[in-house]
């Protein structure tokens, strides 16, 4: 039974990733690992590295694992916000390149109780964020799914993401330079936020699109600070990929954010001649 508490992204996140795992094999084995580093990338997104116990530990571009919460934190989390959760886990996306195993990367961004409603924080996020340090022992399922649908064309690569939603593309494009995909197709991230300090991973991303040929970074602000001094360009992501392209366009396009973005970038796309069959997204979202 779902607790009522729980906030709807949360409920939406479960059934979605019920439906992903119906197209993806079951992962039977646990996945031990150890927190080996963790980074303070935003006031609140961070970047935690694990390394699996197991040295063969595996995983390809474009898939996710599952977090398994410990239930002496979830016990003590039920007991703080009257909720009653049992043998939760939660789905990442991988932020680092196959080629890094048994070292892998997990970025994640707090969802602490809001203001204005009577609902817990988020469970994971707020273990990640509250409780982990490095030196820690977890649990994670084996890697599953995959957001990468990898073809032979030479059209254009175009990721767009909003927010934390960029944190998988960390992962495909560290392998796609591995591979130097890069050489054979160009490719663009287009990176959307609310303010500067939302922004995550600037030095480099600005880096790679100075020294990574073919590859484009156009990060985009829909309500700067007068603070940022933006010169950037401004204005929802969608609407930012939509002046970048004029006429109709021919590339495959992953998109990652909130529901919202996700369905305005593909009318977007939708009305530059995009088929759904070239534009890949992850339904999952995590609270």
């Amino acid at each position: 039974m779902i607790n009522k508490k729980l906030r709807s992204g949360t409920v939406l996140a479960l059934l979605l990733l019920s439906a992903a795992m119906l197209h993806v094999p079951r992962a039977y084995a646990d996945v031990q690992a150890k927190v080996v580093k963790i980074e303070r990338l935003t006031h609140d997104v961070k970047r935690i590295r694990f390394r699996a116990a197991n040295d063969d530990f595996k995983f390809t571009a474009g898939q996710f694992i599952l977090l398994k919460l410990p239930e002496s934190y979830l016990k003590e989390f039920n007991k703080e916000h009257g909720t009653n959760h049992e043998n939760v886990s939660r789905p990442y996306s991988f932020a680092s390149a196959p080629s890094e195993a048994p070292y892998f990367d997990v970025i994640i961004k707090h969802y602490p109780a809001p203001r204005d409603k009577d609902v817990p924080p988020g469970l994971a996020s707020s273990f990640v964020h509250e409780k982990l340090h490095a030196g820690d022992a977890v649990t994670f399922s084996d890697p599953m799914g995959s957001l990468y649908m990898p073809n032979d064309s030479t059209d254009p690569i175009i990721l767009v993401a909003g927010g934390v939603g960029a944190s998988p593309f960390i992962g495909l494009l560290k392998h796609w330079f591995d591979e130097k995909l890069n050489e054979k197709r160009k490719i663009y991230l287009f990176f959307g936020a609310n303010s500067r300090r939302d922004l995550f991973l600037l030095d480099d991303l600005n880096d790679w699109s100075r020294s990574k040929a073919n590859f484009e970074y156009v990060p985009a602000l829909s309500r700067p600070d007068p603070a940022d001094e933006w010169k950037g360009e401004t204005g929802y992501i969608n609407v930012v990929l939509g002046k970048h392209f004029e006429g109709p366009l021919a590339a495959d396009v992953y998109l990652a954010g909130a529901p919202i973005m996700v369905s305005e970038t593909i009318k977007i796309l939708h009305a530059k001649g995009v088929p759904d069959s070239r534009i890949h997204h992850d339904p999952i979202k995590v609270e």
